[in-house]
């Protein structure tokens, strides 16, 4: 059992968490939600050991497992007894290459070279991630390189498994497979821990909800989850909806199914036109396609690793392969003057040591820098350096920025990844804002509550 009782958290003389009670039982999954930027994933890293041994911070309290004393424990040692999938899974990564990055762990044991082979057989195929086996990291989406992370937990055969956001970049078919795992390393007798906005996935298997709230932590067991409970739980603390949301639910302007292997009858005069976009890798065709969007709020959906991301990349210049840009008809050749793109991965974004510099890179109006983070709930983080920020913090702040880049073009790669309720609704008129301002907009995601909120057209990719 893991308990935690009277655990205080600070930074700077700032409270996060106060008073924390709660306790995690083998075999069960106990999910913590709440705002953006409340403390779930700095409890998270307190569990773990990043907190204090890696970010200065004043802590006290009790965590243990069992009657091992994990406050008293380096990182190392709980690293024996703990796993972790991060919010942002490549930043775990040791290996280019996904087997070797399971094996990884176990080499540092010294554990028998059979004994790894036949885990990663075992828990590769008890996942249902065969086909992830023996390819390039880098190449895979973000998805994917979640599903390789959860992979490498249970391949350590940890006692306690922490996830951060891990549907974050998830379809729903992959989300419907995290969900199969879980419930697998359940029935392996672990404790589970999943830090999450989108909760509709664990409806009907977590056996305790525990919501961060003014520095609190309030517990509900699963007796008590019943639906009608749920839906009250969730309009009080302003939480995602616990329902599930189909396509058929979305609110659609324009519906466009598009074949990126032999779609060439896509390119119009449109406002943003994509004219006979190519990529491979190595003798594996990506995409060969032409595509057009008009002004105001476009979604992209489609499956994990069909080809979106790479998409976008071609698009704004990051990658290389084949096509044109048009923009208005003109063929563009520097993308960079017409478009701002809010990538998966906010980290690779923020370059200066605090949040006011970041906006002023793009804005040098120091009044409406401080009213557009105002908007967003970051102005007392003016000072804070961006790398400080919550992973939904860091978000918010790079969509300000878009916002404040008068860029024709705004590109969301996942933006509402680490944001809750009120401030996925925040950016949805913050979106609204920019169409009525003219602007395109193109938004990578598999988030169909977020569509719903917001309407749109939308463009599924498929092969």
């Amino acid at each position: 059992m893991l308990k935690i009782r009277k655990l205080d958290l600070s930074f700077d003389d700032e409270n996060i968490l106060k008073n924390l009670n709660f306790e995690c039982k083998a075999g069960e999954i106990t999910v913590i939600t709440g705002h953006s930027g409340c403390g779930k994933s700095i409890l998270l890293k307190a569990i773990n050991g990043v907190i204090p041994e890696y970010l200065d911070a004043n802590i006290s309290g009790e965590i243990k497992y069992n009657n091992l004393d994990l406050l008293s424990k380096k990182i190392f040692e709980r690293s024996c007894i703990i796993s972790n999938v991060f919010q942002n899974p490549k930043s775990q990564f040791y290996c280019m290459n996904s087997t070797e990055e399971l094996a990884f762990q176990l080499e540092n044991r010294n554990t028998d070279k059979s004994e790894i082979i036949n885990r990663i057989k075992k828990y590769s195929k008890l996942l249902n991630i065969e086909y992830l086996l023996d390819k390039n990291i880098f190449d895979l989406s973000g998805g994917e390189k979640q599903m390789i992370a959860l992979a490498a937990c249970a391949i350590s055969e940890n006692d306690i498994i922490l996830l951060d956001e891990p549907s974050s970049s998830l379809d729903n078919e992959s989300i419907e497979r995290l969900k199969e795992a879980l419930v697998k390393l359940k029935e392996l007798n672990k404790i589970i821990i999943v830090v999450e906005h989108r909760l509709f996935y664990l409806k009907h298997i977590m056996d305790r909800l525990c919501i961060i709230d003014n520095e609190s932590l309030n517990s509900y067991e699963k007796e008590d989850l019943n639906d009608y409970n749920l839906k009250a739980i969730a309009e009080g603390y302003g939480l995602r909806t616990f329902n599930k949301i189909e396509k058929s639910d979305l609110e659609i302007n324009k519906y466009y199914k598009v074949n990126l292997l032999d779609d060439k009858n896509n390119f119009s005069n449109g406002d943003l036109s994509c004219h006979n976009f190519k990529k491979k890798y190595e003798k594996n065709k990506i995409f060969d396609f032409s595509i057009s969007f008009n002004k105001g709020v476009n979604f992209i959906i489609g499956k994990n690793g069909i080809g979106k991301s790479t998409f976008i990349k071609l698009l704004t210049g990051t990658t290389k392969g084949h096509g044109d840009v048009f923009v208005n008809q003109k063929k563009v050749t520097k993308q960079n003057k017409e478009i701002f793109m809010v990538m998966q991965d906010p980290n690779s974004q923020l370059f200066t040591e605090s949040v006011l510099s970041e906006v002023s890179t793009v804005s040098e109006d120091k009044s409406l820098n401080e009213k557009m983070l105002e908007k967003m709930g970051l102005l007392s983080k003016l000072e804070k350096h961006p790398q400080s920020l919550s992973g939904g913090e860091k978000q918010r702040l790079l969509i300000a920025i878009a916002r404040l880049s008068n860029k024709p073009i705004i590109i969301l790669d996942e933006p509402t990844s680490g944001l809750c309720k009120p401030q996925m609704n925040t950016l949805i008129n913050f979106l609204h804002d920019m169409e009525r301002e003219g602007k395109l907009i193109i938004i990578i995601t598999h988030d169909y509550e977020f569509i719903k909120n917001c309407g749109g057209n939308i463009y599924e990719f498929s092969k």
